[in-house]
């Protein structure tokens, strides 16, 4: 059985799963900002894992999840014998290759909704399956925050990409909420050129419910079926337009 609490601001509270595992990307964000700010410099090496995960008040296993983000952006390097050395103490979305190379790249909405289409679905499953219960409420305010506007276009497409963050932390992984970070910042850039992305506010209402809903009750196949469905009608709203 699901209890839920209504307050001015959402529900206050939801079923968490049995196991849920430790919010890995806060912690990434957390060992971001230490290495930008000079705690660990370039070249230096970071302590032993369990010395870490006990500085941080972190397990293990949530601490190797975050260093194999902070890889893949290129800002560490895991050597064998040699422990995990700082490669860049610059911002990831200027440290990693592929982020500044995609930066310049020339690529549209239809692109970025392949992708979407790709990562986006299995995000909202995870985030059913995973999202503690301060994620639901997250995920939920975001939806209801976004249904109080449907004039302000340029407000309804960040409160949007909003809601769809709130989705992707629920998911728990941090190298999906760090890719999502990076797709949020172009997908806002291409809109804002845009007089209106999608017609039907009150489908994408409908859409986001359903998404939204199917979280919230832990159906995960469901959640993801919907967040399909929602990414079809984004894409036909787009051929549509460029058809113009």
């Amino acid at each position: 059985m699901v209890w839920l609490k209504a307050t001015p601001l959402g529900l206050a509270s939801y079923p968490s799963p049995a196991g849920v595992r430790p919010p890995a990307s806060e912690l990434l964000g957390k060992l971001r900002r230490l290495i930008e700010e000079g705690r660990f410099a370039a070249g230096s090496r970071l302590p032993p894992e369990r010395a870490l995960a006990a500085e941080l008040h972190v397990g293990r296993p949530a601490l190797r999840e975050a260093i194999k983000a902070l890889s893949v952006l290129g800002m560490v390097e895991s050597r064998r014998g040699s422990g995990t050395l700082v490669k860049s103490v610059e911002p990831a979305t200027v440290a990693s290759p592929l982020a500044a190379s995609l930066a310049t790249s020339d690529f549209g909405m239809l692109e970025l909704l392949e992708v979407r289409k790709i990562l986006e679905p299995r995000a909202a499953w995870l985030a059913a399956t995973r999202a503690a219960a301060r994620h639901l409420v997250e995920i939920e305010n975001a939806r209801q925050r976004l249904e109080l506007h449907d004039r302000d276009w340029k407000l309804v497409a960040r409160l949007d990409c909003e809601l769809h963050s709130a989705i992707f932390r629920g998911a728990q992984n941090p190298v999906l909420v760090l890719i999502n970070q990076f797709l949020t910042t172009h997908i806002i850039g291409k809109r804002a050129g845009r007089v209106r992305f999608a017609p039907d506010v009150e489908r994408m209402r409908r859409d986001h419910q359903a998404i939204v809903s199917a979280i919230l009750k832990r159906q995960a196949d469901a959640a993801e079926k919907a967040m399909v469905e929602h990414l079809n009608s984004v894409g036909l709203d787009l051929i549509t337009e460029e058809s113009r």
